[in-house]
């Protein structure tokens, strides 16, 4: 049984064809990502309920006091963000951080409702509570607190 030169080259360049189509096709598709993927929000802890967090009115609620005691040991800092609804300017808030010197327990921060500027203070009008969240960082990682205020 003799095959014809022509088939056989014929076979042989639909074989070439074939794999470098398929060659080119494989190497089109994007890549597979062997990358873990971390969750978005990762749940922080909340701070031990020994912690006592108050916040009383000062001067006609233009400010208030922040008072936090029995800060877990080795915390390094607080950050603290307040929230609240104002008759004029919507919602508004108060950030900041502080900084704990070792062995400090104890936090009491003055914070202003509204804004100064060049010594000049324009004082928001709070409407409802006042959302208090506190992030303790420290040796043991963060941990939250969360509370709602009215003052």
């Amino acid at each position: 049984m003799k095959i014809d030169k022509r088939i056989l080259v014929i076979g042989a360049v639909l074989l070439v064809i074939l794999v470098i189509t398929g060659f080119m096709f494989l190497r089109k598709q994007p890549p597979t990502d062997q990358a873990e993927i971390l969750p978005d929000n990762v749940a922080i802890p909340t701070v031990d309920s020994s912690v006592t967090v108050d916040l009383k009115s000062l001067t006609s609620n233009k400010e208030i006091s922040l008072e936090v005691s029995s800060i877990p040991a080795g915390t390094e800092s607080v950050d603290y963000e307040l929230s609240y609804q104002t008759v004029l300017q919507g919602l508004q808030g108060v950030i900041g951080t502080v900084t704990l010197d070792e062995g400090q327990s104890i936090i009491e921060k003055k914070l202003t409702l509204g804004t100064c500027s060049s010594g000049t203070c324009v004082y928001h009008q709070v409407v409802g509570k006042i959302k208090l969240t506190l992030k303790f960082t420290g040796n043991y990682g963060e941990k939250l607190y969360e509370k709602e205020f009215t003052i």
